[in-house]
């Protein structure tokens, strides 16, 4: 039995420099400040995709499969939330953030979807609404809050 359970996340990634990125065949844009990804986990490995973002983020793993990694790898991760449930509520979640926050790259995280981006332009200031919005989509599944601050490469 897999040791990570199922799940959809959200990473939120710190670009300190303004960086032009071209993210696969989508398109090439610029990027700084900080951007929240919502993605999911349900398949096989579960919640370690996080950890493979992880990876992507310090440079252990050089990434290039999904349109996160060219952020990831420009930037870092500097938080994640974690959302255990077999539900597929990754759409949902997204849906929920467009109201609070910009999405500056359509199609973004959301080719194989009808969502207009999982990629989200991220402030401080709206930390008590992306709080509420993550414990809306599933209240029972208690999102766990991972700050990667403190965590060095290895």
């Amino acid at each position: 039995m897999n040791r990570y359970p199922k799940g959809i996340y959200v990473l939120r990634i710190r670009l300190e420099e303004p960086e032009e990125l071209k993210i696969g065949s989508l398109t090439t844009e610029e990027f700084q400040g900080e951007y929240l990804y919502v993605g999911s986990a349900l398949g096989p490995g579960g919640l370690q995709r996080v950890r493979r973002h992880m990876k992507v983020s310090n440079g252990s793993l050089e990434g290039g499969h999904w349109h996160v990694d060219y952020l990831t790898r420009a930037g870092r991760i500097v938080e994640s939330w974690l959302i255990p449930t077999e539900e597929d509520l990754e759409c949902s979640l997204a849906e929920k953030l467009q109201g609070e926050f910009d999405q500056p790259v359509k199609d973004f995280g959301a080719s194989d979807c009808e969502c207009y981006s999982h990629l989200f332009s991220y402030e401080d200031s709206k930390k008590k609404d992306l709080v509420k919005k993550v414990k809306e989509i599933a209240p029972g599944a208690k999102p766990i809050r991972f700050d990667w601050q403190s965590i060095t490469p290895q």
